[in-house]
């Protein structure tokens, strides 16, 4: 955690983690709040970007479908872009966002949401009780967990009505 609150007179001791432990996740996400998760605890590449976009592609979806990704390096290798012209064959699409604009990309609402409303402290005790909780999170994702998108917006839009109106 980056930062964390006490109270006055009180001392706590927090110790940097000896492990790296990471979980690396790459998602997909419609609106309507289907969500398709694949992680690794290794790094990911382009090589996994291309793996998770093939298993994507191989189920049920409706057609034509459009996948939205940002800029990352690993989005862009010659791996996946190999495979754009079969995965159109197959329906599905790739868009990269303009670059530096991860408010345009809505998953990264999912990432926000996940990491500073849905995880608990007691979930970062230990390495496996937060990636229980996390996988558990997007398990859940659509039922116990979910974000609605056209509530959000709504918010954004009366909050710039305000401003401007002030």
């Amino acid at each position: 955690m980056p930062y964390g609150w006490q109270k006055k007179g009180q001392s706590q001791r927090r110790f940097a983690r000896k492990q790296k432990n990471r979980l690396n996740v790459f998602g997909l996400m419609s609106l309507s709040g289907q969500l398709s998760i694949y992680y690794s605890e290794a790094n990911l590449d382009s090589a996994f970007i291309k793996a998770s976009l093939e298993d994507f592609s191989t189920k049920a979806h409706h057609k034509p479908y459009v996948i939205v990704l940002d800029n990352g390096p690993i989005h862009h290798g010659s791996l996946v872009k190999d495979e754009f012209e079969k995965w159109e064959n197959q329906g599905l699409s790739i868009f990269y966002l303009p670059t530096y604009s991860p408010h345009l990309n809505p998953i990264e609402i999912l990432w926000r949401f996940c990491k500073y409303k849905w995880l608990n402290k007691v979930d970062y005790k230990t390495w496996s009780s937060l990636k229980k909780a996390i996988l558990s999170i997007f398990k859940q994702y659509g039922s116990a967990y979910a974000i609605n998108f056209s509530e959000l917006i709504i918010k954004r839009t009366i909050g710039i009505v305000k401003f401007n109106s002030a």
